[in-house]
């Protein structure tokens, strides 16, 4: 026959074990009263667990490239304003050089207006955007476009003052540009001054930008082109356009090859306008697109949180429910406890 040893001991060292159980119940029942989810969900799931790991990666995943989208919508909108003031004041400068066109003294005016404009003009290209620039491309880090007026003079005003000495012999503020005949300054237009904004001239004078714009993956399936660059052709033509004005001694100029500069000057600034126009089209299309993505991922993300939900949730209700019953049954063993720890032999000899 076995016996058992039965002590006050004994019983009482049962009792704080299953006290210690109905505390850790007791604080787990408390959790999912403030979280709604399962205390410890492995332990609750199971083999399932998997699935709802699963689903949170996902659900992260997702909205990851939705907070990411919002900097690339911000980025894309900064880049449209910024598209839309340079069209602003292209069409303004288009118009001023019809009034500029008669001469005499509106040469001057002419002149000193497309130098405040082709300032502007590299201050807008140079906005910074984040910790980068918005219309460097790839090169993000680093500054598109070189300033035209800073001292000593850069690299683009010196290769537009040498390439004038060049085709003319003499410098742009030279009194004889008066005697440059207006075919002469259509040559140097469409030849030599043109080369200055073409390849490999461009790269190496005027921008740093790179040709390869930022491309972003906006869905699990889309990585689309959410930028554009300084090289693109209608830039180059602005910048033509505002530097030939500004500094190819227009007020200087007969005004045979001064109506030449201004007629050219208003081709150029009307074609970079519709380019602009062009660039602002895949811009909008990038921003459209990156919006309907992050409207797609929000339903996936509320379908991911139901599935979840369904896995996880705990109805808080039913929680506080236990945690009354677990507080009853540990108040009842407590006094148990009690009473079994003042039990002793010597009561009853």
């Amino acid at each position: 026959m076995k016996t058992t040893f039965i002590s006050t001991s004994s019983i009482s060292a049962a009792t704080r074990q299953s006290l210690m159980k109905v505390q850790q119940e007791i604080a787990d029942a408390l959790k999912e009263m403030d979280t709604g989810r399962l205390a410890d969900v492995g332990k609750t799931l199971g083999y399932r667990t998997g699935e709802t790991i699963s689903l949170r990666q996902e659900h992260a995943r997702l909205s990851t490239i939705i907070e990411t989208n919002s900097l690339v919508s911000t980025r894309l909108k900064t880049s449209q304003t910024t598209i839309d003031n340079l069209v602003k004041n292209a069409q303004d400068f288009s118009k001023q050089l019809l009034g500029y066109r008669i001469g005499g003294t509106n040469a001057l005016g002419a002149a000193t207006d497309a130098q405040s404009r082709l300032d502007g003009f590299l201050d807008q290209m140079n906005r910074a955007f984040g910790s980068g620039f918005l219309f460097a491309g790839v090169n993000s880090d680093v500054k598109p476009l070189n300033d035209y007026y800073d001292t000593p003079a850069p690299a683009n005003r010196q290769a537009v003052a040498n390439a004038f000495l060049t085709d003319f012999g003499m410098t742009q503020s030279d009194p004889a540009v008066s005697n440059i005949s207006a075919g002469d300054m259509q040559t140097f237009l469409d030849t030599t001054f043109a080369t200055l904004f073409d390849d490999p001239a461009w790269g190496n004078d005027w921008s740093s930008a790179s040709s390869q714009n930022m491309r972003s993956r906006i869905s699990n399936s889309e990585l689309i082109e959410t930028s554009t660059n300084a090289n693109e052709t209608a830039f180059r033509k602005l910048a033509m356009a505002y530097t030939m004005v500004a500094d190819l001694g227009t007020a200087n100029l007969g005004q045979p090859a001064y109506e030449v500069v201004i007629d050219q000057a208003t081709r150029l600034a009307n074609e970079a306008i519709q380019g602009l126009g062009d660039i602002q089209s895949k811009l909008g299309i990038s921003e459209q697109r990156v919006k309907d993505a992050s409207e797609r991922m929000s339903v996936q993300i509320d379908i991911l949180e139901t599935h979840v939900n369904s896995l996880e949730a705990v109805d808080p209700n039913e929680a506080a429910t236990r945690v009354s019953q677990l507080m009853t049954q540990i108040e009842t063993s407590y006094a148990l406890t009690a009473r079994i720890m003042g039990l002793s032999i010597l009561n009853y000899l």
